[in-house]
């Protein structure tokens, strides 16, 4: 019987908990997943707050729904003393909201949350890892504040979620000893979601021929994200096939580097830059397929909304991708920095318009069956539950 109650009030508690989100002044996926979670915890009436740089997507998502927002500057890029500052205001945040639960976000945004707790605010980390520390094999980095990240995340997060399997194997793999409070939750998308526009409208405004064919690719323009690689292949594939067309969408460091090699392998015309693409559902609606071309990649929420849009996805099999892309029932899957067999996979269903549609439904049916947001959010408010039971059970009193 007290177990009973423990669960219902722990339930009942984690409803109207205070949590805050820790983030970076990230764009893409990161960002979209970060906002979705905000949204729908505020929704569910959840007393939610924001810690993050001002003047991003995120930010002014927090203010226009008139959540707490705390501007604070969580920088991949900083040094230790960086780290420690942005720790002490965040535990400031902390005790301003009396947040419950720290959820972070990132690995600059989880060493600064775990920072944060060695100043006892009482309230629980949560660390969410989205990705791979950058120029990592697995979660083996060289990078020292990615190093000093994890180990710090490992002790101080009462719970690590991972957003693939993939990426929790290697977490395991690294660190076996926080098996027993790591847990993957997939990200989600908005598989009801509709496009603001008509797909001939969009290819209208990006002056595209109605009729051709059109790849598209979404992304920040990194290294690992392989953008030369799908430039590539764009070449390859507009030689045997010169009615297609290529965008992509997506701004970054490589630009230059990028614009470069299109002017150098002459596709100005057939492959357009496009630049940010905060909300990519309406660009992806206008597509026949998506390609991912990254080399590193612990999921894509790209690969979701457009398997949610119906759109099949050529894919490189690296990290979570391949628990998002099933080759050859959603799309097509093929080695990293193989640029001709990403042309080879991509002609493959540009020339068979039929089985692009049919990998497009299964899509779509396998989004809305495991990747819907409401999926994810669910998840993700039955660790905070489990959080606040913990604490109803050891006696911990809530504030």
């Amino acid at each position: 019987m007290e177990a009973v109650v423990s669960t219902i009030k722990g339930e009942a508690a984690s409803r109207t908990a205070r949590v805050l989100l820790l983030a970076p002044p990230a764009r893409g996926g990161l960002a979209r997943h970060v906002i979705s979670l905000l949204s729908g915890l505020d929704r569910d009436g959840y007393q939610v707050g924001v810690a993050c740089e001002s003047g991003g997507i995120i930010s002014e998502a927090a203010r226009e729904r008139n959540l707490p927002f705390f501007e604070i500057p969580i920088s991949a890029r900083g040094g230790p003393s960086q780290a420690a500052v942005a720790a002490v205001r965040i535990s400031r945040a902390i005790n301003d909201l009396r947040a419950q639960i720290v959820h972070t976000h990132s690995f600059s945004a989880g060493l600064v949350g775990a920072l944060a707790m060695l100043f006892g605010s009482g309230s629980r980390l949560v660390a969410t890892l989205h990705t791979y520390p950058p120029d990592a094999e697995g979660m083996h980095t060289r990078r020292r504040r990615d190093r000093w990240a994890l180990v710090l995340l490992c002790r101080s997060a009462s719970r690590l979620i991972t957003v693939s399997d993939a990426l929790r194997r290697d977490l395991l793999a690294l660190r076996p000893d926080v098996a027993s409070k790591t847990v993957t939750i997939h990200n989600g998308v908005d598989t009801r979601a509709a496009p603001a526009k008509e797909a001939a409208e969009i290819r209208r405004s990006l002056e595209m021929p109605e009729a051709a064919p059109l790849v598209g690719m979404v992304a920040r323009l990194a290294r690992q994200k392989g953008i030369t690689d799908f430039i590539r292949a764009a070449s390859a594939v507009l030689r045997k096939l010169p009615s297609a067309r290529f965008v992509l969408a997506g701004d970054g460091p490589l630009r230059t580097e990028a614009e470069s090699l299109i002017r150098e392998l002459r596709l100005e015309g057939r492959l357009r830059t496009l630049g940010k693409a905060d909300s990519p559902r309406d660009l992806i609606a206008a597509l026949d397929l998506l390609v991912v071309a990254s080399t590193s990649e612990g999921s894509s929420i790209v690969a979701m909304e457009a398997m949610a849009a119906g759109k099949p996805v050529v894919a490189t099999a690296v990290g979570g991708v391949p628990e998002l892309v099933i080759d050859g029932e959603t799309g097509v899957l093929v080695e990293p920095r193989q640029p001709e067999k990403l042309a080879s996979a991509i002609l493959s269903l540009l020339r068979r318009p039929e089985r692009t549609q049919e990998l497009g439904e299964r899509g779509r049916r396998r989004a809305a069956e495991h990747f819907d947001v409401r999926h994810m959010l669910a998840k993700v408010e039955a660790v905070y539950a489990d959080l606040l039971r913990e604490e109803i059970e050891a006696g911990g009193a809530q504030q």
